[in-house]
């Protein structure tokens, strides 16, 4: 970014007491480079510089980008008596603000009625309206946050129209209308339009949030333009870097999703670039391990899901305050078919986590996460030979369903057909995959379909050994029963699986009735050969 190269270079190394200091602050400020900024303030300070209270306000709204607890004690250390009405009723403002992100309403409520008595603009009261209708949402109010929406329309500016639309779609998101929710991030993004550079803070995240959107949803108007607008040759903020990371690999995703597995790969090289912590390297590491088995490259898998058990060691997961802490998700789905046992160790670390709370995160307020981990408990669970898969399944795929992540519950669907053989699953999977016909999930459904037309022949000694399986006997009853050592039936065993492309006894039941070999006794197997 233009602007960002040309604050740094007529910068001056040191920084002093003059009004310079102060303008490097707010143009740090509005290109969205925060961290600089409250570091320009902080020094200026610290070498004896006299603040303005303008100064100070700045100070705070940077602050509330990602401390509130900070933001508040800064603000009661300066309080605005004798200040112009303007600043008392700001300062209030952003009172209520940090107040309401630390869940004390009643504080909140008190500071931002000061705001309303003060503050008489236009802008300010669609500002005010916007917090407040925020404030609400974390308290589960929704009728009132959309009263306090409809409340912006008061101001006709482009700002106002663009936090309108963002705040529709957080509200959105709250009810689980996720194509809705990604209309309102399009129409923020067309008000922005060509003005970026005047509105880079509310862009970052609109681009960030319809990317994530447009991975999930069968929605290519989205997925489209979260596409078009990451390629926007611009250079995101440090504070932003996470946001960066996620826009970026999920668009690897939405690439994937639509058979273009090099855009997939080329943005996630991209997003390798911008990982702002070893958690995000875990996901990324894991998506690319994902990715990877899906295009014949099973030994680079591997390497992939080892490297990131490695860095997972050292991360202390308790600390993390949002989305990332997901990679313990999904390295219990990436380690449960190799290992159950560390399937079920990552998920339970996932498990004793807190809850998610922070006010900044849409995750933090629906359902998403739950079907998720209730998936995920799926894998483990099929994986180890346990019983409640099948209900863990059903549970994330009624979620699913309910809020228009096709994908995922086309992904659900196969899952439980591979644990039912119900015809039902397979159905509701050609439904979901309507429009996905290029991603890797219809390509192996087709799959599934073509090797059911072409029945697995056996061996003599392998059949009796797979019919007698079929029964549900153990590995000794097949060893007495054949008059065969336990390690020779395994090894039969482990031929079967090789025929039929498994690993697991349940699979291969699955699997072969799903080619029409499974039979419930050797009299009927036999008769069939």
């Amino acid at each position: 970014m233009a602007c960002r190269r040309l604050i740094r270079l007529t910068m001056p190394k040191k920084q002093t007491a003059s009004t310079q200091w102060r303008d490097a602050m707010r143009r740090y400020f509005d290109v969205a480079e925060f961290t600089a900024a409250g570091e320009v303030y902080d020094e200026a300070v610290a070498e004896g510089a006299s603040t303005s209270y303008e100064d100070d306000l700045l100070r705070a709204r940077i602050l509330l980008k990602h401390d509130e607890n900070r933001a508040v004690a800064f603000l009661i250390r300066r309080p605005p008596k004798g200040r112009a009405a303007s600043q008392r009723g700001v300062w209030a403002l952003l009172l209520g603000v940090g107040y309401s992100r630390m869940r004390d309403f009643e504080r909140a409520d008190d500071y931002f009625e000061v705001a309303r008595r003060v503050l008489t603009s236009p802008a300010d009261r669609a500002q005010l309206a916007y917090h407040v209708a925020r404030r609400a949402m974390l308290e589960g109010k929704t009728e009132e946050a959309w009263r306090l929406a409809d409340e912006m329309l008061c101001d006709k500016s482009q700002s106002s129209k663009i936090a309108h639309e963002m705040l529709r779609s957080f509200i959105l998101c709250n009810e689980e209308r996720y194509r809705e929710s990604a209309e309102s991030l399009i129409k923020a993004i067309g008000f922005i339009g060509k003005h970026r550079e005047q509105h880079l803070e509310q862009w970052f995240f609109a681009v960030q949030n319809l990317a994530l959107l447009g991975r999930e949803l069968a929605f290519e108007e989205a997925a489209a333009l979260a596409r078009s607008e990451v390629d926007q040759p611009i250079e995101w903020p440090v504070d932003f870097t996470a946001q960066r990371c996620q826009a970026l690999d999920a668009t690897a995703w939405s690439c994937a999703l639509r058979g273009d597995m090099l855009g997939c790969f080329r943005y996630l090289r991209s997003a390798e670039h911008r990982i702002p912590n070893e958690a995000f390297e875990v996901m990324l590491l894991l998506d690319r391990a994902h990715f990877a088995r899906i295009v014949g490259e099973p030994n680079w898998a591997l390497d992939e899901v080892a490297k990131a058990e490695k860095i997972a060691e050292r991360i202390d997961w308790n600390v993390l305050p949002g989305e990332e802490r997901l990679a313990l998700l999904q390295l219990a789905r990436a380690t449960a078919p190799i290992d159950a046992e560390r399937g079920r160790f990552y998920l339970a670390r996932y498990k004793g986590l807190d809850k998610i709370r922070s006010p900044l995160l849409l995750v933090a307020f629906d359902h998403r996460l739950e079907a998720y981990a209730t998936y995920t408990e799926g894998i483990v669970r099929l994986a180890g030979r346990g019983s409640g898969a099948e209900e863990a399944f059903r549970s994330a795929w009624v979620i699913f369903d309910r809020i228009g992540f096709d994908w995922r519950a086309a992904r659900t669907a196969l899952r439980l057909l591979e644990v039912t053989n119900k015809d039902r699953w397979r159905h509701l999977a050609e439904d979901k995959l309507e429009a996905f016909p290029n991603s890797w999930l219809a390509r192996d459904l087709r799959n599934r379909d073509a090797k059911a037309a072409a029945p697995v022949r056996l061996p003599p000694m392998q059949n009796k050994v797979f019919t007698m399986l079929c029964q549900k006997m153990t590995t000794a009853e097949i060893a007495k029963g054949l008059g065969l050592s336990q390690h020779t039936v395994r090894n039969h065993l482990k031929a079967v699986f090789r025929a039929y492309g498994v690993n697991n006894r349940a699979a291969l039941i699955a699997e072969a009735a799903q080619r029409g070999n499974f039979s419930s006794s050797p009299r009927e197997r036999s008769a069939t050969d």
